[in-house]
C-alpha cells in the first residue's frame, strides 16, 4: 500500500515538472494548466497526509526521516508554481526583478539567513530558499543549496522516497547550471551527488573538473578536494 502511494506521489511530482515545461513551451493553454496543476497539487498533498498515517506504524527513526523528506518534497512541488505563475500571467513584475532596493534587500536577507541555517536547521533553510525562489524562480544560489540540503537529507531514506528526493535535487542543480553557467557551486554539488549518492564516477568527473576550474568558495572547495581523488581512483579501475 505505502509503496503504491509513494509511486503515485513520485509520478505526480514529475508530472508537475512536466506540466511547467509544457506551459513554458506553449503546449498547453492557461485554463488547462491551472486545472491540472491544482489537481496534481491537491492529490500530492492528500497522498502525503495518507503516508504520514502509514508512517505512524514505522520505527521512530525512520518516521522522522520520511516525514522530513516528504514534507520538503511537497513544499517544493507546491511552491514551484502557483504564485510565480499568477504573477507572470497577470503581467505583474516579480519581486526581486524591480528597481526597488527594498525588494532586493528582502531576497538578500532571506539568502543570508538561509546560509546561516544550512547545517544547524536544514528544514528551515529549505523553507527560506523556497521563499527566495517564489520571488526569483531562477535564483542559482537558492536552487543549488536547496538541492544540496535535500540530497543530504535523503541519505537516510530508502526506496522511492530516496529516489524522488535525489531526482529532484539533480534536476534543480542542472537547472541552476543552465541559469548561470558561471556559478561553480552547482557543479561542485552535482558532482558530489553523482558520486556519493548515485555511485557514478563518470558523471561526477566533468562536474567536479568544472567546479575546480571555476575557483569555488573555500568552504565548497573543501568538499570537492576530499572527493576528487576518490573519483579519479574509481575511474582508474
Amino acid at each position: 500500500m505505502s509503496d503504491d502511494l509513494r509511486h503515485e506521489q513520485q509520478f505526480l511530482l514529475r508530472s508537475l515538472r512536466d506540466l511547467d515545461n509544457e506551459r513554458e513551451a506553449g503546449d498547453i493553454d492557461d485554463a488547462d494548466y491551472a486545472a491540472l496543476r491544482d489537481g496534481y497539487i491537491a492529490r500530492t498533498a492528500a497522498i502525503t497526509r495518507e503516508l504520514k498515517g502509514i508512517e505512524a506504524a514505522a520505527p521512530a527513526v525512520q518516521r522522522g526521516w520520511l516525514r522530513r523528506i516528504l514534507v520538503v518534497l511537497c513544499v517544493i512541488a507546491v511552491a514551484a508554481g502557483a504564485g510565480i505563475w499568477v504573477a507572470r500571467q497577470s503581467g505583474q513584475r516579480l519581486p526581486g526583478q524591480s528597481a526597488s532596493g527594498a525588494i532586493e534587500q528582502s531576497t538578500s536577507g532571506l539568502l543570508a539567513t538561509a546560509r546561516q541555517l544550512n547545517f544547524s536547521d536544514p528544514g528551515k533553510a529549505i523553507e527560506l530558499y523556497t521563499q527566495v525562489l517564489k520571488l526569483e524562480p531562477d535564483n542559482p544560489e537558492a536552487l543549488t543549496y536547496r538541492s544540496w540540503i535535500l540530497a543530504l537529507t535523503a541519505r537516510a531514506a530508502t526506496g522511492n522516497v530516496k529516489q524522488l528526493a535525489l531526482v529532484t535535487a539533480v534536476n534543480d542543480l542542472m537547472r541552476a547550471q543552465k541559469v548561470d553557467d558561471q556559478y561553480p557551486d552547482a557543479h561542485c554539488f552535482l558532482g558530489i551527488v553523482y558520486f556519493r549518492f548515485l555511485n557514478s564516477a563518470s558523471l561526477a568527473k566533468p562536474q567536479l573538473d568544472t567546479c575546480r576550474a571555476m575557483n569555488p568558495p573555500k568552504e565548497v572547495q573543501s568538499f570537492v578536494d576530499s572527493i576528487v581523488a576518490e573519483v579519479d581512483k574509481a575511474l582508474a579501475k
